[in-house]
């Protein structure tokens, strides 16, 4: 019977083992997120985030993986009005470095073309993360204070999220969050991190898409902050 199993696990694809795996973490480790505030679209969770906690008025240092067209950057930019604050965005724009399920490789490049804008507090970091994290260190020591700090990851995979979560986990601030699409490879990535690294999350608001969480707000607290 168990050389009969094995057969047929063998035969399944890892992408779905890893759908699996985001829903039993769901279930068994992110219970709280079911009571999170739902939202309609993801506008209003990022407006509720705003607004909860005054981030139109404040200096903020807004920091994007996954910054593809532009779109979520610049919507945060123009809901703040602090001449201090930051805004910067990391992406290769060339696409996605790896097959994300279903969605291959390559998909939303642009060229390599960084967005337009017209706000001298946006700053564009392009190439691989992993290539990029000192530009993006050497910006954030530069600024005198960092407070309010908002994170929005939006790279979509696995691999990258995790590694953004962990390099951001080195500033030892307790920051808000933003997934983009939560349920599947954010789910683990951050299953992992905290697993690893020992921070806590506190949910604070969602989306829903086929009913389960799809955009997610967030507080991670790094340990030892």
């Amino acid at each position: 019977m168990k050389n009969i199993l094995k057969k047929i696990v063998s035969w399944i694809g890892i992408e779905t083992y890893q759908r699996l795996l985001a829903y039993s973490i769901l279930k068994n480790y992110f219970q709280a997120l079911n009571s999170a505030p739902m939202f309609d679209k993801r506008e209003l969770l990022w407006d509720a985030v705003i607004n909860s906690h005054s981030y139109s008025e404040k200096n903020m240092v807004y920091i994007e993986f996954g910054v593809h067209e532009g779109y979520s950057i610049n919507y945060f930019s123009r809901k703040n009005n602090h001449s201090e604050s930051k805004f910067v965005g990391l992406d290769s724009f060339e696409g996605l470095p790896e097959d994300w399920g279903s969605v291959q490789k390559g998909t939303f490049a642009v060229n390599g073309k960084l967005p337009v804008s017209d706000d001298i507090r946006l700053t564009f970091i392009k190439g691989w993360f992993q290539n990029t994290w000192s530009i993006l260190e050497e910006q954030i020591k530069a600024i005198a204070k960092v407070e309010n700090l908002v994170v929005h990851y939006d790279a979509d995979l696995y691999s990258s999220t995790l590694f953004s979560l962990t390099k951001i986990d080195t500033l030892k601030k307790s920051y808000v969050a933003i997934f983009d699409e939560f349920t599947g490879h954010e789910t683990r990535a951050l299953y992992n991190y905290c697993q690893s690294y020992g921070a806590e999350v506190e949910f604070l608001g969602k989306t829903l898409a086929n009913g389960y969480p799809n955009q997610v707000a967030c507080r991670i607290t790094p340990r030892g902050t």
